[in-house]
C-alpha cells in the first residue's frame, strides 16, 4: 500500500467520525499533510462546533486521537490531529 492509498484510508476514517459529531457537516475540512512516515491532518470545522470536535477537557479529541493513532498503527505510519482554533472569528 502507497503512502497517499493509507492518506486516503485515515483521512475518510477521520472524516467518517467528524460528521458523526458536528451540527454543520458542510463545513467540515479535513486535510492531510505528509512528512516522511508521519501524516499531519488538520480537521476544520465551522466555529460553532470546535467545541464538539474537543469535547470537555479535550476528551473527545482525545479519543479521535487515539483511534487515528491505533489505525495509523496498523498501516504502519505516525500521524497528528491538529485541531484550528477559531477564537478570533
Amino acid at each position: 500500500m502507497d503512502q497517499r492509498e493509507v492518506e486516503r484510508i485515515l483521512e475518510d476514517m477521520l472524516l467518517c467520525m467528524v460528521t458523526a459529531l458536528v451540527d454543520k457537516e458542510d463545513e467540515i475540512t479535513i486535510s492531510a499533510h505528509p512528512a516522511g512516515s508521519t501524516i499531519m491532518f488538520e480537521a476544520d470545522v465551522a466555529k460553532e462546533d470546535v467545541g464538539k470536535l474537543i469535547g470537555r477537557n479535550g476528551k473527545t479529541a482525545g479519543a479521535l486521537r487515539h483511534i487515528l493513532g491505533a489505525a495509523s498503527a496498523k498501516l504502519r505510519v505516525r500521524s497528528i490531529l491538529a485541531i484550528p482554533d477559531k477564537k478570533g472569528e
